[in-house]
């Protein structure tokens, strides 16, 4: 197993001393890649150009394949790099504040775009669960890639799934708000049939104190006939 245990303050030799033996990156690997959302619109070609560059120690920085080992950090909450990540295989735990709050296992999974595309630290950990394989692309030096049309490819494809996130984060507010709404209905609801018990509770003790008045009054005046008698 090719291993090397790197400091994961960030460098950009990080990831490089991770990457996987050349003779993985063979066409099995290509294909399943090719599958993967924005790299399915690349050929396999243009996949190896991608990954192997111009066989420059450079150039081939760029995309990398990634072995991690169990329970080894991917990416650091708080740190700024600029690597993106595709689960090849594994499963990995997305933490924030020490707190699991998602796991991902889907190989073709993107992880890590959002804070690179906004160009801010890293919101939460990405935690490897079991060894797993993921290929990561420095987005920092990708143009340096001599083949306009892939970095068009990939750099489009990242910023369209942004779009889709930032979407599906407002349709989920739009949920969150509407159920909220709901549920002000419904507590506005209960209050008014609470507010006519009360009421009518109340008009009851009115009456039941006016009777009482009433029985008060007449006890009086049976008491006076008696002291006349």
């Amino acid at each position: 197993m090719y291993v090397i245990t790197v400091d994961f303050e960030y460098n950009k030799e990080q990831y490089m001393a991770k990457g996987l033996k050349k003779n993985l990156i063979n066409d099995s690997t290509i294909e399943l890649l090719s599958r993967f959302e924005i790299l399915r619109n690349l050929s396999h070609e243009e996949l190896k150009t991608l990954l192997r560059g111009k066989e420059t120690s450079y150039e081939a920085r760029i995309a990398k394949l990634i072995r991690f080992e169990p329970e080894e950090t991917v990416i650091r909450e708080g740190d700024f790099d600029s690597w993106s990540f595709w689960i090849v295989t594994g499963s990995y735990n997305i933490v924030i504040a020490d707190t699991v709050i998602a796991t991902l296992n889907v190989p073709g999974e993107i992880f890590g775009e959002m804070s690179v595309l906004d160009g801010i630290p890293r919101t939460a950990s990405v935690v490897a669960v079991k060894e797993g394989i993921c290929l990561g692309i420095d987005m920092s030096i990708l143009t340096n890639l001599d083949d306009e049309y892939i970095v068009h490819i990939i750099t489009s494809g990242f910023k369209q799934k942004k779009m889709e996130r930032l979407n599906l984060t407002h349709l989920q507010v739009v949920k969150e708000k509407q159920a909220i709404d709901s549920r002000y209905t419904t507590l506005l609801k209960l209050e008014k049939d609470l507010k006519k018990r009360e009421d009518a509770l109340a008009q009851k003790e009115e009456m039941l104190y006016k009777k009482e008045q009433e029985l008060i009054k007449r006890e009086i005046a049976m008491m006076k006939l008696d002291s006349y008698d």
